[in-house]
This record gives structure tokens, sequence and C-alpha cells, in this order.
């Protein structure tokens, strides 16, 4: 477990995580005071400020640390900054060179955080906390799936889904393990399939270390399970039909017909199997090399077994569900989309405090209060 210190009215003060384990409940702000996000702080400070100092009159970290506590205590931003006391906002880090805690009003985070940051810098730190999460993680599989994000039986903007029997929006999110990584928003009627695309550039983007990724039925297409397999170098685990067959164009006899067409273009049919795909693949011959792997799927008899892992996903959206507000209820039509990245971000970090400071228990924000 991880030290801190803080340097507090000229005196040091330490501090172990170790020493709040064995406690039935703790303050969000001190599980918080263990988390380090300098180098996100950083990032922030650099991409979305100035150069003038006069900016940072709170720090970056503190204001982010604070956005997470509102999101974890479902309190508005005004009965967010009241609900702290001296002890949580010196944790916070709220406090000038004197000593004098000095707390930002409601409207300060909130404009830090809607229009400072925005969805473009609200997407740029999910991606820098999804590469720590990586870093940390000794998981290799990696699974996407859409859940509800409900909205007001009244709300004349959201969609009526008749899977879900309600109106709402999307969030498909990409988890590693049980961590999750990645996060897109959509409208209720939008098909997952398309989605795809854009999580695997993101966790190429994150030079994520992956063995599989998994998705239900939702994903089936011979080109999702070429982009996986050529852009992740995993082995796409998407789950087919009852009555799916055997695609003749995607058996080997095929691939190295197409190959030793190819020949002025570098095709070798003599190249082991792998090298002929991705060479298919950069041809434009995308949909024959999804073929190609989805027969090996329909083939493998641990296709079943690798698939089961997957079940983790509707757990925990009900925990991030049980953890912050994700739905879209007396949320603004054109800011859906941006407190839905919020919410998805500041569960993250929570995910992401536990990891710094080894927690065994994954996804145990139970006792914070």
């Amino acid at each position: 477990m991880s030290k801190n210190s803080m340097l507090y009215k000229g005196v040091l003060f330490e501090d172990s995580f170790d020493n709040y384990l064995g406690r039935e409940s703790t303050s969000i702000c001190q599980f918080l005071y263990f988390l380090c996000i300098d180098d996100i702080a950083k990032h922030v400070e650099r991409t979305f400020y100035t150069n003038k100092s006069w900016h940072f009159k709170y720090s970056v970290s503190s204001m982010i640390k604070l956005f997470v506590v509102k999101c974890f205590r479902q309190l508005s931003y005004d009965k967010t900054i009241s609900s702290l006391t001296d002890e949580e906002a010196i944790l916070l880090s709220f406090y000038d060179e004197n000593g004098q805690i000095k707390l930002p009003s409601g409207g300060t985070l909130h404009h830090f955080m809607k229009y400072r940051l925005g969805e473009k810098g609200v997407n740029e730190i999910m991606m820098l906390i999804g590469e720590k999460i990586l870093k940390l993680s000794q998981e290799k599989e990696a699974k996407i799936d859409s859940t509800p994000l409900e909205a007001s039986r009244y709300d004349k903007h959201a969609d009526y889904n008749p899977h879900y029997e309600c109106k709402m929006d999307k969030a498909h999110i990409t988890m590693v393990g049980t961590y999750p990584i990645f996060m897109t928003h959509t409208k209720g009627l939008s098909g997952d399939s398309p989605e795809l695309i854009d999580h695997i550039e993101a966790l190429k983007n994150m030079n994520a270390n992956l063995e599989f990724y998994s998705a239900d039925g939702g994903y089936d297409s011979f080109l999702n399970h070429s982009d996986i397999w050529y852009n992740l170098n995993a082995k796409p685990i998407i789950s087919y039909a009852s009555n799916a067959v055997i695609n003749q164009e995607g058996e080997e006899e095929r691939i190295d017909h197409w190959v030793n067409k190819k020949w002025k273009l570098g095709g070798d049919i003599h190249a082991p199997m792998e090298n002929k795909l991705r060479f298919l693949y950069e041809i434009g011959r995308k949909e024959q090399v999804g073929m190609y792997l989805r027969n090996q799927n329909i083939r493998d008899e641990t296709f079943d077994d690798q698939y089961k892992k997957r079940a983790e996903c509707e757990k925990i959206h009900g925990h991030i569900k049980g953890t912050v507000k994700f739905d879209i209820r007396r949320v603004r039509n054109q800011s859906r989309k941006l407190y839905s990245l919020l919410s998805f971000i500041a569960y993250q970090l929570l995910v992401l405090t536990e990891m710094q400071n080894k927690v065994e228990d994954k996804n145990s924000f139970g006792r914070y209060f």
C-alpha cells in the first residue's frame, strides 16, 4: 500500500491506505487522497489553459477529485461544496500557502467541467485514465457491450427502445477484465456494431496488449472480426448465430487463391497464414479475412468457454449505475453525452485509486461515504 505525505501549516503529515482498509466506513475524500493523477492534471494545464499563472486559483487535480465526490455523493454542484467538512477540504488540497481553506463555488466547479474541459477534454482524460489502468492491469481479455442510460418516460428527446422497454440513450463500454477503459455515447436506437471501430482505435492508441476481444451477436460482422484481429493483434470472440455456417470464401484454399492472384502486389502463397491474412486485409479484402477468423471460431471447441467471460459486463454496468449517476434523467438534451462521460470517468478514477493502492477487492466502494 502506498504512503502519502502532506504539508499543512508547516507540519508534515504522513498517512497510509492500510490505515483505512479495516474500517466500516471512510469518507470518499480520504479514499481520493491516495489517488495520484498529477500527470493528467499537467496535461489539462498544458492543453486547456493559457500560460498565465493566475488561472490556477485551484489545483486541477483537486477540481477533478471534487467532481468525483459530486458524482459519488450524487449531489448538485452547490450541495457538493457545502457537504465537505474542513478535514475533507484539506484532504482534497483546497487550502492556500497559509493553511486557509479555499473552496471553489459550485458555479466554478460547473464551469471547469462543462466549459473548461468540455467533451474534448473529458475524452482526453478518459483516454489517459484508460492508459494508466492498462499499465497497472495484468488482464489480456477485453470485452465490449452497450448498456441503457435511462430517461424519463416523458422525455421528448430520448428514443423508446422496445428491447429495454424504456426511453433511453446508450453507453457503449469496453472493459479489460472488470476495469472500464473506454466509452462512447449514442442515441437509444443506435446500433452497437458501428461503435466498435472507435473502441478499437482507442485501445490501439492506448497500446493495449490483448489476447482476446469479446462481443455479443450485435457486433457479429466479418469486418469487425478482421478489424479486431488486424488492429489489436487479438482474437475476436464474437457470438455467432445458432444457424451460422462455414463460409467457403474464408477457407484456406480460397485464401491461397486470392494471395496467389494478387502476387503482383506482393502476395506470397508460401508465407505463413498470418502474413497472408495481413496482406489480404491491407489490399482491401477485409471481409474475406473476417470469414476466415469466424470459421475458426465456429470450429473452435473452446469458443463457448472463452465467450462466457463476457458475462462480467452486465454485472459491472450495474455496479457503475449503483455507484454514480449513470442515466440521463433531469439532464438537458445537449449535455447528456458530456455528463454520461463525466460519470464514467468518475467511476474510472475510483477504480484507478484501488489499483494504485493494490486493493484486492475490485470495484468495492460500499464502505465510502
